[in-house]
């Protein structure tokens, strides 16, 4: 949406954007609360605005709002690239160990450099079984965060003890089958990994540890504290430092099918082996084309926005 200079101290351009509001909340069944959140001031001001009742300054409440459905437009227009989850001869094997970790109540650790696919592995495994427990860290997870996302993900009271969380936690697990993915496993203080290991081992459900290589490190603990865990590992699956070119292009042909060949071993190459930069890659090559006119993707503009990222 374009628009030029509008002088928004004049009442009829200040109707106008009112209007254009109530239309693009309608359409879009947006709420007040939202558009109030968007342009940094409260609800009732905007209640105010809608009906022509602010008392305050109508014309820059009036650019705001201008300002702000510019973007939500601008947003609409160039919708992100979907790449959808593919099968790839990683993916496959990724998929077998986290069976063998589920079916088998193992301890598996999959280690591998970033970039490589480990999250959206998990999340895949996720939709395709319910029964499976997923668990995001961050490095400010203690070993008490870790169980009360534990326990809030299985429906248990948070408010409790650490030894608590742990009996209640193990006693809710116990007998059902069911499978633990810890994502970004190595910002967990050694605490929480014995934590983790004391609930696969008496609850009886498998536990899959996802994380960079220096997992693996942090799973034997720097003196050795960790043995208990460590010895319970009963796979690994390295991932390595990249994704082979043959699963790449995989992703390339079915999210973009059609493309020309030199095309698409333009963004295999300039992908490096890392499936999150392939990504980027095709997402941001794809809105330059719809920028440009919905011109055709050529590798000038693959190697453009190479250029453009950081790694």
């Amino acid at each position: 949406m374009k628009r030029t200079n509008k002088n928004l101290t004049d009442g009829t351009q200040v109707e106008s954007v009112r209007l254009e509001l109530k239309n693009y909340m309608d359409e879009h069944g947006i709420s007040r609360v939202t558009v109030a959140r968007g342009i940094g001031k409260t609800h009732p001001l905007v209640s105010q605005f809608l009906n022509n009742k602010y008392p305050g300054d109508v014309a820059e409440v009036a650019r705001l709002i201008e300002s702000w459905l510019v973007k939500q437009h601008e947003k609409a227009a160039s919708k992100k690239v979907v790449i959808n989850y593919v099968q790839t001869s990683v993916a496959k094997k990724v998929r077998e160990i986290l069976r063998i970790a589920h079916i088998e109540a193992e301890t598996v650790a999959l280690i591998g450099q970033a970039g490589l696919g480990k999250s959206t592995a998990l999340k895949a495994y996720l939709n395709e079984n319910p029964d499976a427990i997923l668990i995001d860290t961050d490095p400010t997870f203690t070993a008490k965060v870790m169980m009360q996302t534990l326990a809030t993900s299985i429906g248990e009271d948070t408010h409790l003890s650490l030894h608590d969380l742990n009996e209640n936690i193990i006693n809710r697990l116990k007998g059902s089958g069911r499978i633990i993915l810890v994502d970004e496993a190595e910002n967990l203080p050694l605490r929480a990994l014995e934590c983790l290991r004391r609930v696969h081992d008496k609850a009886g459900v498998g536990l899959v540890l996802a994380g960079m290589p220096r997992l693996m490190v942090n799973l034997r603990g720097k003196n050795g504290e960790l043995k208990q865990l460590y010895s319970r590992v009963a796979f690994k699956l390295d991932m390595g430092e990249v994704i082979p070119d043959s699963d790449l292009r995989m992703i390339v042909d079915q999210t973009l099918p059609g493309i020309e060949e030199d095309v698409a071993l333009e963004f295999i190459a300039a992908a490096d082996g890392n499936t999150r930069k392939l990504s980027k890659l095709i997402g941001g090559v794809t809105r330059l084309a719809r920028i440009n006119d919905n011109a055709e993707i050529s590798t000038e503009m693959v190697r453009q926005y190479k250029e453009m990222l950081i790694h």
